[in-house]
């Protein structure tokens, strides 16, 4: 085998294992709210986020991260690709 094959094959390899990644990161993923109130420094109670500097509703601190707040599981539905995190 020479140096260009060997090239070709290793590229191959990376281009799948790259685009398998990128396809596992598809979809949603549930965070509660009270963990995700409490990532952003605040403690959640009755729906609400009470944060020592900014009192928020369960929805708009879920639409804050970019996501889908659904009031019967008390959950926030985030995309995957957003890579989500807490806000300052």
């Amino acid at each position: 085998m020479n140096s260009r094959t060997a090239l070709w094959r290793v590229t191959l390899v990376a281009l799948l294992a790259v685009s398998a990644a990128a396809c596992s990161n598809t979809g949603t993923s549930r965070v509660s709210m009270g963990s995700m109130c409490q990532a952003s420094g605040g403690t959640y109670s009755g729906g609400t986020c009470l944060p020592a500097s900014n009192p928020q509703t369960a929805a708009k601190l879920c639409a804050a991260h970019g996501g889908q707040y659904m009031a019967g599981g008390d959950y926030c539905e985030v995309d995957n690709g957003l890579l989500w995190k807490p806000l300052p």
